[in-house]
Protein backbone atom coordinates (compact mmCIF):
# COMPACT_ATOMS: atom_id res chain seq x y z
CA UNK A 1 0.00 0.00 0.00
CA UNK A 2 1.17 3.49 -0.85
CA UNK A 3 1.58 5.23 2.39
CA UNK A 4 1.20 8.95 0.24
CA UNK A 5 -1.55 7.80 -1.77
CA UNK A 6 -3.49 6.20 1.44
CA UNK A 7 -3.10 9.45 3.31
CA UNK A 8 -4.37 11.67 0.42
CA UNK A 9 -7.32 9.34 0.52
CA UNK A 10 -8.40 9.17 3.64
CA UNK A 11 -8.72 13.32 5.17
CA UNK A 12 -10.94 14.47 2.37
CA UNK A 13 -13.80 11.57 3.31
CA UNK A 14 -13.22 11.47 6.93
CA UNK A 15 -13.40 15.70 7.26
CA UNK A 16 -16.19 15.72 5.26
CA UNK A 17 -17.94 13.37 7.65
CA UNK A 18 -16.39 14.80 10.66
CA UNK A 19 -18.77 18.27 9.54
CA UNK A 20 -21.40 15.93 8.16
CA UNK A 21 -22.21 14.42 11.72
CA UNK A 22 -21.64 17.57 13.97
CA UNK A 23 -23.97 19.34 11.30
CA UNK A 24 -26.24 16.49 11.57
CA UNK A 25 -26.33 17.04 15.40
CA UNK A 26 -28.05 20.68 14.72
CA UNK A 27 -30.41 19.56 12.37
CA UNK A 28 -30.79 16.33 12.94
CA UNK A 29 -34.61 15.05 12.76
CA UNK A 30 -36.14 13.62 9.68
CA UNK A 31 -33.11 12.97 7.43
CA UNK A 32 -30.61 14.28 9.01
CA UNK A 33 -28.83 11.77 9.08
CA UNK A 34 -28.43 11.82 5.42
CA UNK A 35 -25.80 15.06 5.46
CA UNK A 36 -22.99 12.45 6.03
CA UNK A 37 -23.52 10.48 3.90
CA UNK A 38 -24.20 12.27 0.73
CA UNK A 39 -20.98 14.11 1.63
CA UNK A 40 -19.12 10.81 2.11
CA UNK A 41 -20.50 9.63 -1.23
CA UNK A 42 -19.57 13.32 -2.95
CA UNK A 43 -16.03 12.89 -1.56
CA UNK A 44 -15.81 9.27 -2.61
CA UNK A 45 -16.50 9.84 -5.92
CA UNK A 46 -14.11 12.99 -6.53
CA UNK A 47 -11.48 10.34 -5.35
CA UNK A 48 -12.63 7.42 -7.31
CA UNK A 49 -12.33 9.69 -10.67
CA UNK A 50 -10.75 7.55 -13.84
CA UNK A 51 -13.15 4.73 -12.35
CA UNK A 52 -16.15 3.59 -13.98
CA UNK A 53 -18.99 4.43 -11.77
CA UNK A 54 -22.39 6.53 -11.67
CA UNK A 55 -21.89 9.64 -9.04
CA UNK A 56 -25.35 9.41 -8.75
CA UNK A 57 -25.74 6.28 -7.40
CA UNK A 58 -23.05 6.54 -5.15
CA UNK A 59 -24.36 10.14 -3.50
CA UNK A 60 -27.89 8.25 -3.88
CA UNK A 61 -27.41 5.04 -1.85
CA UNK A 62 -25.18 6.73 0.96
CA UNK A 63 -27.05 9.73 1.82
CA UNK A 64 -30.19 7.44 2.11
CA UNK A 65 -27.70 4.75 3.76
CA UNK A 66 -27.18 6.52 6.93
CA UNK A 67 -31.18 6.33 7.17
CA UNK A 68 -31.74 2.85 8.01
CA UNK A 69 -29.45 3.54 11.17
CA UNK A 70 -30.41 6.68 12.42
CA UNK A 71 -34.21 5.28 12.94
CA UNK A 72 -32.25 3.56 16.10
CA UNK A 73 -32.22 4.73 19.27
CA UNK A 74 -28.84 5.44 20.43
CA UNK A 75 -28.97 8.33 23.18
CA UNK A 76 -30.74 5.94 25.62
CA UNK A 77 -27.29 3.30 25.31
CA UNK A 78 -24.68 6.16 25.46
CA UNK A 79 -26.53 7.26 28.36
CA UNK A 80 -25.48 4.03 30.40
CA UNK A 81 -21.77 5.50 29.43
CA UNK A 82 -22.05 8.92 30.64
CA UNK A 83 -24.63 8.21 33.59
CA UNK A 84 -27.43 10.34 32.23
CA UNK A 85 -29.75 7.78 32.10
CA UNK A 86 -32.51 8.19 35.10
CA UNK A 87 -30.30 6.42 37.84
CA UNK A 88 -27.63 8.14 36.87
CA UNK A 89 -25.39 4.25 36.78
CA UNK A 90 -22.56 3.74 34.65
CA UNK A 91 -23.36 0.28 32.89
CA UNK A 92 -20.62 -0.87 30.82
CA UNK A 93 -22.13 -4.70 29.99
CA UNK A 94 -25.03 -2.41 28.38
CA UNK A 95 -23.66 0.62 27.31
CA UNK A 96 -20.64 -0.60 24.94
CA UNK A 97 -21.80 -3.66 23.08
CA UNK A 98 -25.02 -1.77 22.78
CA UNK A 99 -22.64 1.25 21.32
CA UNK A 100 -20.60 -0.88 19.15
CA UNK A 101 -23.67 -2.88 17.95
CA UNK A 102 -25.57 0.27 16.62
CA UNK A 103 -22.68 1.78 15.61
CA UNK A 104 -21.57 -0.89 13.60
CA UNK A 105 -24.94 -1.42 11.67
CA UNK A 106 -25.18 2.48 11.37
CA UNK A 107 -22.10 2.20 8.89
CA UNK A 108 -22.95 -1.37 7.66
CA UNK A 109 -25.26 -0.20 5.69
CA UNK A 110 -23.71 2.80 3.63
CA UNK A 111 -20.44 0.76 3.28
CA UNK A 112 -23.02 -1.89 1.45
CA UNK A 113 -24.69 0.57 -0.54
CA UNK A 114 -21.66 2.06 -1.91
CA UNK A 115 -19.99 -0.72 -3.06
CA UNK A 116 -23.30 -1.71 -4.39
CA UNK A 117 -23.00 1.90 -6.50
CA UNK A 118 -19.27 1.11 -7.34
CA UNK A 119 -20.42 -2.28 -8.75
CA UNK A 120 -23.88 -1.63 -9.95
CA UNK A 121 -22.99 -2.94 -13.64
CA UNK A 122 -22.95 -6.50 -12.38
CA UNK A 123 -26.82 -6.43 -11.18
CA UNK A 124 -29.68 -6.32 -13.19
CA UNK A 125 -32.61 -4.33 -11.51
CA UNK A 126 -34.10 -7.40 -10.84
CA UNK A 127 -31.04 -8.43 -8.38
CA UNK A 128 -32.04 -5.33 -6.57
CA UNK A 129 -35.32 -5.63 -6.12
CA UNK A 130 -35.39 -9.33 -5.18
CA UNK A 131 -32.52 -8.16 -2.39
CA UNK A 132 -34.87 -4.83 -1.48
CA UNK A 133 -37.33 -7.47 -0.88
CA UNK A 134 -35.02 -9.91 1.36
CA UNK A 135 -33.76 -7.00 3.71
CA UNK A 136 -37.19 -5.93 4.56
CA UNK A 137 -38.66 -9.28 5.11
CA UNK A 138 -35.99 -10.44 6.76
CA UNK A 139 -36.10 -7.12 8.92
CA UNK A 140 -39.46 -7.54 10.09
CA UNK A 141 -38.24 -11.23 11.08
CA UNK A 142 -35.41 -9.98 13.09
CA UNK A 143 -37.67 -7.21 14.65
CA UNK A 144 -40.24 -9.42 15.51
CA UNK A 145 -37.98 -12.39 17.75
CA UNK A 146 -35.13 -9.91 18.90
CA UNK A 147 -36.36 -6.61 19.42
CA UNK A 148 -40.04 -6.64 20.13
CA UNK A 149 -39.96 -9.31 23.52
CA UNK A 150 -36.68 -7.29 24.16
CA UNK A 151 -34.63 -10.48 24.26
CA UNK A 152 -31.43 -8.46 23.89
CA UNK A 153 -32.08 -4.62 24.98
CA UNK A 154 -29.71 -1.74 25.48
CA UNK A 155 -32.00 0.94 26.42
CA UNK A 156 -34.39 2.33 29.18
CA UNK A 157 -37.82 2.59 27.60
CA UNK A 158 -37.62 2.88 23.73
CA UNK A 159 -38.29 0.48 20.93
CA UNK A 160 -35.24 -0.83 19.19
CA UNK A 161 -35.00 -1.93 16.00
CA UNK A 162 -31.09 -3.43 16.01
CA UNK A 163 -31.69 -6.79 15.34
CA UNK A 164 -34.13 -6.06 12.36
CA UNK A 165 -31.70 -4.53 11.13
CA UNK A 166 -28.75 -7.47 12.07
CA UNK A 167 -30.93 -9.80 10.92
CA UNK A 168 -32.42 -7.98 7.75
CA UNK A 169 -28.42 -6.81 6.38
CA UNK A 170 -27.51 -10.95 6.69
CA UNK A 171 -29.71 -11.96 3.17
CA UNK A 172 -28.88 -9.36 1.41
CA UNK A 173 -24.87 -9.01 1.82
CA UNK A 174 -25.40 -12.68 1.01
CA UNK A 175 -27.98 -12.20 -2.16
CA UNK A 176 -25.44 -9.88 -3.74
CA UNK A 177 -22.64 -11.45 -2.80
CA UNK A 178 -23.66 -14.72 -4.52
CA UNK A 179 -25.92 -12.91 -7.21
CA UNK A 180 -22.91 -10.29 -8.38
CA UNK A 181 -20.16 -12.87 -7.85
CA UNK A 182 -18.33 -10.01 -6.10
CA UNK A 183 -16.99 -9.64 -2.41
CA UNK A 184 -16.73 -5.60 -2.89
CA UNK A 185 -19.84 -4.75 -1.32
CA UNK A 186 -19.39 -7.77 1.81
CA UNK A 187 -15.72 -6.27 2.36
CA UNK A 188 -17.22 -2.07 2.26
CA UNK A 189 -19.76 -3.16 4.66
CA UNK A 190 -17.31 -5.54 6.94
CA UNK A 191 -14.67 -2.01 6.69
CA UNK A 192 -17.83 0.35 7.69
CA UNK A 193 -19.26 -1.94 10.54
CA UNK A 194 -16.22 -2.02 12.02
CA UNK A 195 -15.05 1.64 11.88
CA UNK A 196 -18.68 2.71 13.25
CA UNK A 197 -18.45 -1.24 15.84
CA UNK A 198 -14.94 0.76 17.56
CA UNK A 199 -15.96 4.30 16.54
CA UNK A 200 -19.12 4.91 18.70
CA UNK A 201 -18.08 3.62 22.20
CA UNK A 202 -14.52 5.51 21.70
CA UNK A 203 -16.72 8.56 20.22
CA UNK A 204 -19.21 8.53 23.74
CA UNK A 205 -16.31 7.28 25.82
CA UNK A 206 -14.33 11.09 25.13
CA UNK A 207 -17.96 12.62 25.57
CA UNK A 208 -18.37 10.44 29.04
CA UNK A 209 -15.04 11.41 30.06
CA UNK A 210 -15.22 15.28 29.71
CA UNK A 211 -18.66 15.10 30.77
CA UNK A 212 -17.44 13.72 33.95
CA UNK A 213 -13.93 14.02 34.42
CA UNK A 214 -13.39 17.92 33.70
CA UNK A 215 -14.77 20.95 34.87
CA UNK A 216 -14.72 22.89 31.45
CA UNK A 217 -18.38 23.97 30.00
CA UNK A 218 -18.25 23.00 26.50
CA UNK A 219 -20.37 20.66 23.98
CA UNK A 220 -19.17 17.28 25.18
CA UNK A 221 -21.76 15.61 22.83
CA UNK A 222 -21.01 17.62 19.65
CA UNK A 223 -17.27 15.51 20.35
CA UNK A 224 -18.93 12.95 20.06
CA UNK A 225 -20.81 13.35 17.42
CA UNK A 226 -17.96 14.82 15.12
CA UNK A 227 -15.71 12.12 16.02
CA UNK A 228 -18.12 9.10 15.53
CA UNK A 229 -18.26 10.56 12.03
CA UNK A 230 -14.78 11.01 11.54
CA UNK A 231 -14.17 7.24 12.41
CA UNK A 232 -16.71 5.80 10.46
CA UNK A 233 -15.54 8.37 7.26
CA UNK A 234 -11.73 7.60 7.75
CA UNK A 235 -12.79 3.27 7.79
CA UNK A 236 -14.75 3.65 4.94
CA UNK A 237 -12.52 5.68 2.82
CA UNK A 238 -9.75 2.95 3.67
CA UNK A 239 -11.80 0.11 2.77
CA UNK A 240 -12.91 1.90 -0.43
CA UNK A 241 -8.85 2.35 -0.99
CA UNK A 242 -8.36 -1.25 -0.70
CA UNK A 243 -10.85 -1.81 -3.46
CA UNK A 244 -10.22 0.96 -5.89
CA UNK A 245 -7.88 -1.60 -8.05
CA UNK A 246 -10.75 -3.86 -8.23
CA UNK A 247 -12.82 -1.14 -10.02
CA UNK A 248 -12.76 -0.95 -14.14
CA UNK A 249 -11.09 2.05 -15.96
CA UNK A 250 -13.47 4.61 -17.31
CA UNK A 251 -12.09 4.32 -21.20
CA UNK A 252 -12.34 8.27 -22.06
CA UNK A 253 -12.06 7.44 -25.45
CA UNK A 254 -15.37 5.60 -25.54
CA UNK A 255 -18.15 8.24 -26.67
CA UNK A 256 -20.74 8.95 -24.68
CA UNK A 257 -23.54 10.90 -24.90
CA UNK A 258 -24.34 13.95 -22.34
CA UNK A 259 -27.77 13.47 -20.42
CA UNK A 260 -30.08 16.12 -21.35
CA UNK A 261 -31.37 18.34 -18.50
CA UNK A 262 -35.40 19.40 -18.52
CA UNK A 263 -36.93 21.77 -16.04
CA UNK A 264 -39.00 18.66 -15.54
CA UNK A 265 -35.70 17.38 -13.77
CA UNK A 266 -35.95 20.03 -11.46
CA UNK A 267 -39.55 19.64 -10.38
CA UNK A 268 -39.56 16.04 -9.71
CA UNK A 269 -36.23 16.27 -8.05
CA UNK A 270 -37.69 18.72 -5.80
CA UNK A 271 -40.70 17.19 -5.31
CA UNK A 272 -39.40 13.80 -4.67
CA UNK A 273 -37.08 15.74 -1.65
CA UNK A 274 -40.38 17.46 -0.13
CA UNK A 275 -42.19 13.74 -0.75
CA UNK A 276 -39.37 11.97 0.93
CA UNK A 277 -38.68 14.39 3.91
CA UNK A 278 -42.89 14.60 4.42
CA UNK A 279 -43.17 10.88 4.78
CA UNK A 280 -40.46 10.65 7.28
CA UNK A 281 -41.82 14.15 9.33
CA UNK A 282 -45.65 12.43 9.49
CA UNK A 283 -44.57 8.76 10.36
CA UNK A 284 -45.95 8.18 6.86
CA UNK A 285 -43.20 5.26 6.53
CA UNK A 286 -40.31 3.62 7.93
CA UNK A 287 -37.35 4.11 6.87
CA UNK A 288 -36.26 0.10 6.41
CA UNK A 289 -39.39 1.02 3.77
CA UNK A 290 -38.37 4.10 2.60
CA UNK A 291 -34.89 3.94 2.29
CA UNK A 292 -35.57 0.46 0.46
CA UNK A 293 -37.61 2.59 -1.88
CA UNK A 294 -34.95 5.07 -2.02
CA UNK A 295 -32.25 2.45 -2.92
CA UNK A 296 -34.55 1.21 -5.45
CA UNK A 297 -35.37 4.50 -7.42
CA UNK A 298 -31.52 5.11 -7.50
CA UNK A 299 -30.65 2.06 -8.92
CA UNK A 300 -33.47 2.72 -11.58
CA UNK A 301 -32.20 5.91 -12.22
CA UNK A 302 -28.68 7.71 -11.68
CA UNK A 303 -30.60 11.14 -12.50
CA UNK A 304 -32.93 10.23 -9.46
CA UNK A 305 -29.74 8.89 -7.48
CA UNK A 306 -28.57 12.62 -8.05
CA UNK A 307 -31.85 13.91 -6.36
CA UNK A 308 -31.95 11.57 -3.93
CA UNK A 309 -28.57 12.51 -2.40
CA UNK A 310 -28.23 16.19 -2.68
CA UNK A 311 -31.74 17.39 -3.25
CA UNK A 312 -33.55 16.03 -0.65
CA UNK A 313 -30.56 16.01 1.95
CA UNK A 314 -31.13 19.91 1.46
CA UNK A 315 -34.78 20.40 1.70
CA UNK A 316 -34.65 17.94 5.10
CA UNK A 317 -31.74 20.32 6.29
CA UNK A 318 -33.58 23.76 5.13
CA UNK A 319 -37.08 21.39 6.85
CA UNK A 320 -35.07 21.34 9.64
CA UNK A 321 -34.43 24.77 10.11
CA UNK A 322 -37.95 26.16 8.80
CA UNK A 323 -39.57 24.13 11.76
CA UNK A 324 -37.10 25.30 14.42
CA UNK A 325 -37.99 28.49 13.64
CA UNK A 326 -41.63 28.26 13.03
CA UNK A 327 -42.82 26.09 15.69
CA UNK A 328 -40.26 26.17 18.62
CA UNK A 329 -38.96 29.14 18.34
CA UNK A 330 -42.15 31.42 17.05
CA UNK A 331 -39.70 33.88 14.40
CA UNK A 332 -40.98 34.15 11.11
CA UNK A 333 -44.30 34.20 9.21
CA UNK A 334 -44.55 29.98 8.23
CA UNK A 335 -45.83 30.33 5.30
CA UNK A 336 -43.13 32.92 3.79
CA UNK A 337 -40.41 30.42 5.13
CA UNK A 338 -42.10 27.30 3.83
CA UNK A 339 -42.37 29.27 0.46
CA UNK A 340 -38.83 30.38 0.56
CA UNK A 341 -37.79 26.44 1.34
CA UNK A 342 -39.67 25.10 -1.88
CA UNK A 343 -37.77 28.06 -3.86
CA UNK A 344 -34.58 27.35 -3.05
CA UNK A 345 -34.95 23.33 -2.98
CA UNK A 346 -36.28 23.52 -6.23
CA UNK A 347 -33.14 26.09 -7.57
CA UNK A 348 -31.19 23.19 -6.20
CA UNK A 349 -33.08 20.43 -8.05
CA UNK A 350 -32.07 22.53 -11.18
CA UNK A 351 -28.35 23.24 -10.53
CA UNK A 352 -28.49 18.96 -9.27
CA UNK A 353 -30.10 18.43 -12.60
CA UNK A 354 -27.26 20.67 -14.29
CA UNK A 355 -24.01 18.71 -12.28
CA UNK A 356 -25.78 15.11 -13.29
CA UNK A 357 -24.94 15.99 -16.57
CA UNK A 358 -21.38 17.96 -16.36
CA UNK A 359 -18.44 15.52 -16.81
CA UNK A 360 -17.68 13.71 -13.74
CA UNK A 361 -14.82 15.54 -11.46
CA UNK A 362 -16.62 18.93 -12.35
CA UNK A 363 -20.09 17.96 -11.27
CA UNK A 364 -19.74 16.10 -8.10
CA UNK A 365 -16.71 18.98 -7.27
CA UNK A 366 -19.58 21.37 -7.75
CA UNK A 367 -22.25 19.48 -5.88
CA UNK A 368 -19.91 18.51 -2.71
CA UNK A 369 -18.04 22.21 -1.87
CA UNK A 370 -21.99 23.65 -2.61
CA UNK A 371 -23.88 20.82 -0.24
CA UNK A 372 -21.00 21.56 2.53
CA UNK A 373 -20.96 25.40 2.52
CA UNK A 374 -25.03 25.18 2.36
CA UNK A 375 -24.90 22.88 5.13
CA UNK A 376 -22.38 25.22 7.10
CA UNK A 377 -24.40 28.35 6.91
CA UNK A 378 -27.47 26.61 7.83
CA UNK A 379 -25.74 25.50 11.08
CA UNK A 380 -25.26 29.12 11.96
CA UNK A 381 -28.68 30.61 11.10
CA UNK A 382 -29.86 27.46 13.87
CA UNK A 383 -27.25 29.09 16.08
CA UNK A 384 -27.61 32.76 16.12
CA UNK A 385 -31.24 33.13 14.85
CA UNK A 386 -32.98 32.21 17.66
CA UNK A 387 -34.89 33.74 20.95
CA UNK A 388 -31.77 33.03 23.19
CA UNK A 389 -30.34 35.83 20.90
CA UNK A 390 -33.06 37.63 19.53
CA UNK A 391 -35.23 37.75 22.45
CA UNK A 392 -33.28 37.14 25.63
CA UNK A 393 -35.84 37.09 28.61
CA UNK A 394 -34.95 39.90 31.05
CA UNK A 395 -34.24 38.04 33.70
CA UNK A 396 -31.59 35.65 32.18
CA UNK A 397 -29.77 38.97 30.40
CA UNK A 398 -30.26 40.51 34.51
CA UNK A 399 -28.61 37.23 36.07
CA UNK A 400 -25.60 37.78 33.59
CA UNK A 401 -25.13 41.02 34.32
CA UNK A 402 -26.01 43.00 31.28
CA UNK A 403 -26.76 42.20 27.77
CA UNK A 404 -23.16 41.68 26.64
CA UNK A 405 -22.29 39.70 29.06
CA UNK A 406 -25.35 37.23 28.43
CA UNK A 407 -24.44 37.22 24.52
CA UNK A 408 -21.09 35.99 25.42
CA UNK A 409 -22.27 33.65 27.78
CA UNK A 410 -24.81 32.20 25.48
CA UNK A 411 -22.37 32.38 22.09
CA UNK A 412 -19.27 31.05 23.89
CA UNK A 413 -19.68 27.14 22.90
CA UNK A 414 -21.86 28.15 19.89
CA UNK A 415 -18.89 30.02 18.40
CA UNK A 416 -16.38 27.16 18.92
CA UNK A 417 -18.59 24.27 17.50
CA UNK A 418 -19.77 27.05 14.48
CA UNK A 419 -15.97 28.19 14.36
CA UNK A 420 -14.68 24.14 13.83
CA UNK A 421 -17.20 23.89 11.59
CA UNK A 422 -16.53 26.64 9.73
CA UNK A 423 -12.37 26.13 9.68
CA UNK A 424 -13.40 22.69 8.46
CA UNK A 425 -15.29 23.63 5.74
CA UNK A 426 -12.52 25.79 4.67
CA UNK A 427 -9.88 22.97 4.75
CA UNK A 428 -12.16 21.25 2.59
CA UNK A 429 -12.32 23.14 0.30
CA UNK A 430 -8.47 23.68 -0.02
CA UNK A 431 -8.50 19.66 -0.08
CA UNK A 432 -10.70 19.18 -2.93
CA UNK A 433 -8.91 21.84 -5.24
CA UNK A 434 -5.67 19.76 -4.42
CA UNK A 435 -6.80 16.37 -4.98
CA UNK A 436 -8.32 17.70 -8.24
CA UNK A 437 -4.83 19.69 -9.23
CA UNK A 438 -3.44 16.27 -8.62
CA UNK A 439 -5.48 14.81 -10.85
CA UNK A 440 -5.24 16.64 -13.81
CA UNK A 441 -1.34 16.09 -13.34
CA UNK A 442 -1.77 12.32 -13.92
CA UNK A 443 -4.20 12.24 -16.42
Amino acid sequence: MNRKSVWWFIPLPALAMWVGWGVRGQLGHWTGAMIPGALLGLALSILLKGKRFSPGLVVGLAASGYGFGAAQTTLQTAGYLMATNHDHVVKLGISLPGLAIKGGLWATFVGLGLGLALVAYLYSKRDIVIGLILLVVAFYAGWWVIDRPKLIYFSVDRPEIWGGLLVGVIPLLAWVTVRGRTRIPLRLAGYAALAGGIGYPFAVSLAAAGINFTHIRQDWWKLAETTFGACMGAGIALGTYRIQDQLPFDDPREPRTAPQVRPWDAILGAALAVAGTEALARDVLPWIILGALLWGLAFYSAKVGWQIGVTMTFFGTVANLVDFWSREQKLGHSVLLWALAGFATLVVAWKVARWSAAPQGAGVRKAFLSLLWAIVGLSYMVSFINRAVLRPPAGAVAAAGGQWPYLVQIWHRVLVVEGGFTVAAVVLTWLVFQISHRQQEKS
